[in-house]
C-alpha cells in the first residue's frame, strides 16, 4: 500500500494547490477547482520545492 504525504495547501485564486509525495513516485502537485475538480501534470519533481513553484506557475498560465 502506496502511502502519501501532503506537503502543502494553499488557497490561489479560489483554487486549492496540494503539493505532495508518494513513496511509489516524487513529489507532484495538484489543484483543486472550487467545484472539487482536480487538475495537474503528471510530471515529477525531486524536491517539494520544484513542485510549489510549477503548481504556482501553472495556476498562473491558467492551465
Amino acid at each position: 500500500m502506496a502511502h502519501t504525504t501532503i506537503y502543502l495547501l494553499v488557497s490561489i485564486d479560489k483554487l486549492i494547490l496540494m503539493v505532495y509525495f508518494c513513496d511509489t513516485q516524487e513529489w507532484q502537485f495538484r489543484v483543486i477547482s472550487p467545484g472539487g475538480a482536480v487538475f495537474g501534470e503528471h510530471k515529477l519533481y525531486y524536491s517539494a520545492q520544484a513542485a510549489e513553484r510549477a503548481g504556482r506557475e501553472w495556476i498562473e498560465r491558467g492551465s
